[in-house]
């Protein structure tokens, strides 16, 4: 099984080249509009966001737009696990492993604070199955956690199929710039998901 997902982070990475800034950037005002239109981020009262980075769904404007309407909390990596402290400007944050923004550690926000997590992922799938980085930071935080999860990613990153483990967490919705995936929502393969099918029959 490592092996497979191995194969499929490694086509993903390939099709992320193919992504330009420009495209990378309308992409993600279109999937941030669509967050801000559901009923959990809405009824949110803490969100825990993460500081994108190249190739994520852009979440930086979503961030600074929010915090002061919202409590957001962004994950400090500590060791082997993911902690989660409130964000307070751009100024209280420093470069943290991997050369992720995150904030200074003051105010610890712990997962039953939280009301929605919004989260990353090399690849996602239409079973609403998340694969990351193969660190196991945000599976063993969210293994805690009952609250909503909504996965953000580009087309391309949206799959038939990832393989899982029993600790895997499910997502309560996934959202693309053209795609929402949710027990409740499936909308139709598009042109992204279509060219990433492969990489799942072969892997």
């Amino acid at each position: 099984m490592i092996n497979e997902k191995e194969l499929v982070r490694k086509e993903i990475n390939r099709l992320k080249q193919s992504l330009s800034d420009e495209t990378a950037a309308c992409f993600s005002q279109k999937i941030c509009r669509r967050l801000i239109q559901t009923k959990a981020f809405q009824e949110a009262n803490c969100i825990a966001l993460y500081h994108s980075i190249k190739g994520e769904v852009e979440t930086v404007s979503l961030i600074e737009e929010w915090y002061q309407k919202k409590k957001i909390a962004l994950p400090v990596i500590s060791g082997k696990d993911l902690r989660f402290y409130s964000y307070t400007g751009k100024e209280d944050t420093t470069t943290g492993v991997f050369g992720i923004r995150e904030p200074i550690r003051s105010e610890e926000i712990t997962t039953e604070k939280i009301d929605l997590f919004i989260v990353p992922g090399i690849a996602f799938d239409r079973n609403l199955n998340r694969m990351g980085r193969g660190k196991g930071y945000y599976d063993r935080f969210l293994s805690e956690t009952e609250k909503p999860i909504i996965g953000l990613c580009f087309g391309f990153r949206l799959i038939e199929h990832i393989p899982t483990e029993k600790h895997d967490k499910k997502m309560t919705m996934i959202l693309t710039e053209d795609t929402i995936v949710s027990p409740h929502h499936q909308s139709p393969p598009n042109r992204h998901v279509d060219s990433a099918q492969s990489l799942s029959a072969s892997s």
